[in-house]
């Protein structure tokens, strides 16, 4: 849920005070691999990737105290979780974000969804476009006429339960990487993402403690060594 303005100010307050040791510290719990090039780290829920406008703590921010180089190639939402890449030199930055451009990079994210959706096993695609609808921010709508289309690929893994309530667990593969895309797409199929603060209502949104979407694959090229690389970070749900 969006913070009071008075909570912002708690919060930039709170992170300015952290000693440099803290930075440090936080930087390496949260590293799955690092070297002289690129840095994959896995976000934790409910911290932005970048600082917004008001509100000065975001996972970017935290890895320049740790370490002035790095640079950031892509981004995840606050609410969601999992792994991202950053760079530590121009160079890489501007060989990765070509990837990204390209659409090279393979990445999958899991997800539970509200309420039983298609067999286990069942596969397909949703290819609609997303787009921002700034009469509601922050939310994003499927519209038909927009330019831009998305594209994502998915997979049902299991049916379970949650608090009494019917879920689905899907594997997503996002071809295309709109904002909100996936969030979108699963409000599209019927099924909202649990936990999920600006899509969700009633029971989806409260029987879990937050959006269960994590970005749990990640698969593209050294940016210097030009050899595929694979990194996977466990489902936190």
């Amino acid at each position: 849920m969006p913070f009071t303005d008075e909570e912002v100010d708690a919060l930039n307050v709170q992170e300015n005070a952290y000693p440099l040791e803290f930075f440090k510290d936080f930087a390496q719990e949260i590293t799955v691999y690092e070297d002289d090039d690129i840095w994959v780290v896995d976000k934790p829920a409910g911290l932005l990737s970048v600082d917004g406008k008001t509100l000065k703590v975001s996972l970017l921010a935290r890895l320049e105290r740790a370490n002035p180089a790095v640079k950031l190639i892509h981004r995840l939402d606050m609410d969601t979780s999992g792994l991202i890449i950053f760079a530590k030199n121009a160079a890489a930055q501007t060989n990765i974000s070509k990837q990204f451009i390209e659409r090279l990079p393979q990445k999958k994210y899991q997800a539970r969804v509200f309420g039983q959706w298609e067999q286990v096993g069942a596969a397909g695609e949703i290819s609609v476009p997303v787009r921002y609808e700034p009469t509601t921010k922050p939310r994003h709508i499927v519209d038909h006429d927009w330019s831009k289309h998305a594209l994502t690929l998915y997979e049902v893994i299991a049916h379970e339960m949650c608090d009494g309530q019917p879920v689905t667990r899907v594997m997503l593969k996002p071809v295309t990487g709109r904002s909100h895309q996936l969030r979108v797409h699963m409000v599209h199929a019927g099924h909202v993402m649990i936990g999920d603060p600006i899509y969700a209502e009633g029971a989806a949104l409260k029987i879990a403690p937050r959006l269960n979407l994590h970005a749990q694959q990640l698969r593209l090229k050294h940016p210097v060594l030009g050899a595929w690389m694979d990194w996977e970070s466990p489902c936190p749900f």
